[in-house]
């Protein structure tokens, strides 16, 4: 396993997996509880934001879950997989103006200070080349904006397994820091996401007051 060819293999994973993975158990035992963690702890962060980016939308759950709590918000997702792009693109409501397009976390094809918040659910430990994700994003966030991160991050026993499969790629909080800090931002807020308690916390992230 060559640590270059991580995100391909994943990438083609999630192109197989697309068609079924809205009806998967996992959406609604894991992902579910994260999504209403993540836009709750995004509400109280910001009242009315007038910009959302979804960076690993997948079949864009939680975006359309965002739509109906944020209906004035320009809703954008990104994913790497073509495959969960068209399904996002597929499952849409008609009239809609969610936009989803394909691109990776390294790479998001938007101007600077566009987004008043960030989401990435469970994707950041499948990028590729966090520390250029983690410069994107804080690039595209807007001044007052936030960065909603939701993943595994290492604490108690989750700390134990990870170490054992040897799951580098997963976050634990002073790895986090320290790609957070060089690139000028900050976690501002932390919320455990539902049953999976404080093992998936939802995080929120500020840009630092210059």
């Amino acid at each position: 396993m060559h640590h270059h060819s991580h995100s391909q293999r994943d990438v083609g994973r999630f192109d197989d997996w697309a068609p079924s993975y809205e009806r998967h158990w996992m959406q609604h035992l894991v992902f579910d509880p994260i999504q209403k963690t993540l836009l709750d702890l995004a509400a109280s962060q910001l009242k009315s934001p007038t910009s959302i980016l979804d960076v690993g939308c997948g079949t864009g759950r939680l975006l359309r879950a965002t739509a109906a709590r944020f209906p004035a918000a320009r809703l954008e997702g990104v994913d790497a997989a073509p495959q969960m792009v068209q399904t996002a693109a597929h499952l849409l409501p008609p009239g809609s103006t969610i936009h989803f397009q394909e691109a990776t976390a390294e790479a998001l094809p938007f101007a600077d200070s566009q987004f008043d918040l960030v989401f990435s659910t469970m994707t950041f430990h499948h990028w590729a080349d966090q520390n250029k994700g983690v410069s994107e994003v804080a690039r595209v966030l807007s001044p007052g904006g936030r960065w909603l991160l939701a993943d595994f991050i290492g604490k108690g026993v989750v700390r134990h397994v990870t170490q054992l499969l040897r799951l580098h790629r997963f976050l634990d909080r002073s790895r986090l820091d320290n790609l957070l800090a060089p690139n000028g931002l900050k976690v501002v807020a932390e919320k455990p996401a539902g049953w999976l308690g404080k093992s998936v916390p939802v995080v929120a992230i500020g840009k630092v007051e210059r």
